[in-house]
């Protein structure tokens, strides 16, 4: 199974936008999404990506704990 998420800075016409993306279930195929942050150099972009990104891992821990679970691993220490 497909865990994660990231940034990419994509240039179009002589400009960089960046996009987030995550992997999620569709159909019970993992597919990977894109989510449009804005442009590269506008001022409100970095702020909205950070925002972005913390809701991202959020919900790529709660989606490990339920594979781990799905598993039937136990935590604990070696």
């Amino acid at each position: 199974m497909r865990l994660g998420y990231g940034v990419r800075v994509k240039r179009i016409r002589d400009r960089d936008y960046v996009d987030v993306w995550r992997y999620e279930t569709r159909g019970g195929r993992r597919v990977q999404h894109f989510e449009y942050v804005g442009p590269l150099e506008a001022a409100g972009t970095e702020k909205k990506l950070t925002s972005i990104m913390e809701r991202f891992q959020g919900l790529a821990m709660e989606e490990f704990r339920r594979m781990v679970r799905a598993v039937g691993a136990v935590g604990g220490s070696r």
